[in-house]
């Protein structure tokens, strides 16, 4: 798609090209560039791009951003910001004070343009004006499974609650989809008809009852992330691998109880032998799901954490009263309402996960868990 020609440039005439950066500098020189070059819907946001979580967009009003990342080099980071705050269909240019063409190449194959702010702003403005030039208005996808290990647990109440936590922080479109292999009750959770199609349930959150993996091309990328609600304790470790061919972001739904614990652990190991044959990143996230209050004292957070080797995310307490219109009515109360928020802010990437260093004074608890998993 052409970002501007005859036929489209009094529509997107209408719409406006966003300049996000701290430096004023910047704001005056890259919104006088297009101004000279008859772009006049022009709108400066003062905010820091990798930072503000109260940035948003609509596609509606926006057919492009230009975004101040000033010294970040980190390709990961950025291409997982962009995805995180700026919708499919809308065009985005990062600026920045690295003139690495490593970088920039990298980031154009995630469908994301760079420019040097010392050298390269004019031809950047070039770009955007000039007729017949594709600027990518559709980027990676961001694939986000969660995995039940054990039967229910609430793992499709989670994955719910992720998806409508994104949507409501990010404005971007998302995509819910239930595996094959799950209970198969998007269309109950959700009182909605759902069968085969993707089904709108409101503005930005889509639903589908199947394996994503199945979806046209052309479909899948309109969303900037897929939540996928899939169980793995019914699954041979063997066929982990599918997991890791289709992402590298996984939150693992856990209980207080051995046989839940044994497949995580199982699915962790499986990422660790990935990660160290192949270097391939995989990010892996532990929600621990108290499903009533004799199983929440069970096992206490530190010997999960000490079982598993890595800390455990959030803790999706026990909730006494669940009846509701549909998944998304119920009630979470603040402390669940927080530790969901924290989930996503995690998964995002938004909030920094505080290492994890194993305690060597382990309880009794500890290795008496240890010793029955071996």
């Amino acid at each position: 798609m052409l970002l501007l020609d005859k036929e489209n440039v009094v529509t997107d005439s209408a719409r406006k090209i966003v300049i996000l950066s701290e430096r004023e500098n910047i704001q005056t020189y890259v919104a006088q560039l297009l101004r000279t070059r008859g772009l006049e819907r022009i709108e400066i946001i003062d905010k820091d791009f990798l930072t503000d979580d109260k940035i948003t967009f609509t596609v509606e009003e926006t057919v492009g951003v230009i975004a101040d990342i000033q010294n970040e080099s980190d390709v990961a980071i950025l291409s997982e910001r962009v995805n995180a705050i700026v919708p499919q269909n809308i065009w985005c240019c990062l600026i920045g004070t690295c003139d690495s063409i490593s970088i920039a190449q990298k980031l154009l194959n995630k469908s994301i343009l760079y420019f040097n702010t010392d050298s390269q702003l004019i031809q950047m403005a070039e770009k955007i004006i000039s007729a017949g030039v594709n600027i990518p208005q559709i980027r990676n996808t961001i694939k986000i499974c969660v995995l039940g290990c054990k039967g229910g647990i609430g793992a499709s109440f989670i994955s719910s609650h992720i998806a409508s936590n994104i949507v409501a922080t990010k404005k971007v479109p998302i995509l819910l989809a239930q595996g094959c292999n799950g209970s198969q009750d998007l269309d109950l959770l959700f009182d909605k008809k759902v069968q085969g199609d993707i089904v709108e349930y409101e503005s930005n959150l889509h639903l589908f009852k199947g394996e994503p993996l199945s979806l046209d091309s052309t479909l899948s990328e309109k969303y900037n992330f897929i939540v996928y609600d899939q169980p793995i304790f019914n699954v041979h470790p063997e066929q982990f691998s599918g997991f890791f061919e289709y992402s590298h972001n996984f939150v693992l739904v856990v209980e207080r109880r051995i046989s839940s614990l044994r497949v995580a652990k199982q699915f962790l190991e499986q990422c660790e032998r990935i990660r160290n044959t192949t270097g391939k990143s995989i990010r892996t996230f532990i929600c621990v799901s108290d499903t009533s209050l004799e199983i929440s004292k069970l096992m206490a957070k530190s010997d999960i954490e000490s079982l598993l080797g890595c800390p455990v995310d959030a803790v999706i307490p026990f909730l006494k009263k669940t009846e509701s219109r549909n998944i998304l009515s119920v009630n979470l109360k603040r402390i669940g309402q927080k530790e969901m928020h924290t989930l996503v802010m995690k998964v995002l990437g938004t909030i920094s996960r505080v290492s994890f260093r194993s305690n060597k004074n382990k309880s009794l608890l500890s290795s008496i868990i240890h010793s029955l998993t071996k």
